[in-house]
């Protein structure tokens, strides 16, 4: 569930997961870090959006979603594309291919998912409001920020504890694992994403946090949260009489 506790936590945890295993990219290539910078930065952005702007539910969940997916599958494809290129070469095409293929891979099974059947509806509506549905008891509860987390601790811990042929084995195969273990846990969550983004096409207003007046005036306390209303406030078009 979305509220003022978790908005920011949930962010947070994806951010900075997103931002160490960036690290583990294709760093002998010559451009790498000015790559790394310039996303990080914009991931930066992005993710203060999200925390003290965004009211978009679908926008907002995707959005965490695809960030906790893809950063495995980027590592996969960096640990993939530094092994080929270390003998085939830089610009060799089995390099690249070699380095886009977890990506790829990921990207087929979250369009079978995406595009799927589903069996069941995770989430509870109300007007344009929407949360989480409660979970039985005795069901786990996936966050995404936290598998993130919790997996982006464990790789480093092992990433320092074993030679380079076989962290590059483990970075490729953990990674693109890791990324598609994420799909399976959050495939009925993603499904009911399709669902509402379809449903709001017919609607006036997009769908938002069911918790949506707590979290605004939380925002109204937080100064950058002003500082995004303020900002907002520049764009907005007057209404002719």
């Amino acid at each position: 569930m979305v509220d003022v506790n978790s908005i920011k936590k949930n962010c947070w945890l994806v951010f900075f997961s997103v931002g160490f295993l960036g690290l583990l990219g294709p760093y002998n290539l010559d451009c790498f870090w000015w790559i790394y910078v310039g996303f990080l930065s914009l991931f930066t952005s992005w993710t203060l959006y999200l925390i003290y702007a965004c009211e978009r539910y679908v926008l907002y969940l995707m959005s965490q979603f695809i960030s906790a997916i893809f950063v495995f599958s980027y590592m996969a494809g960096s640990s993939a594309y530094v092994s080929f290129s270390a003998s085939l070469g830089k610009t060799n095409a089995l390099s690249i291919m070699g380095g886009i293929s977890p990506v790829i891979l990921v990207c087929v099974v979250l369009g079978v998912i995406y595009y799927g059947k589903p069996t069941c509806f995770p989430f509870e509506v109300t007007g344009n409001r929407v949360t989480a549905k409660q979970k039985k008891r005795r069901q786990t509860k996936y966050n995404p920020g936290l598998i993130a987390g919790v997996t982006t601790a464990a790789g480093s811990l092992f990433i320092n504890s074993v030679e380079a042929a076989t962290r590059d084995l483990v970075a490729i195969l953990g990674g693109t694992a890791s990324s598609i273990m994420i799909l399976f846990f959050l495939r009925h969550s993603i499904r009911g994403l399709r669902t509402l983004r379809i449903q709001e096409g017919s609607m006036t207003t997009p769908y938002t946090f069911m918790q949506i007046e707590e979290i605004r005036e939380a925002r109204s306390r937080w100064w950058l949260g002003r500082f995004f209303k303020w900002i907002a406030s520049l764009f907005d078009t007057p209404v002719p009489k």
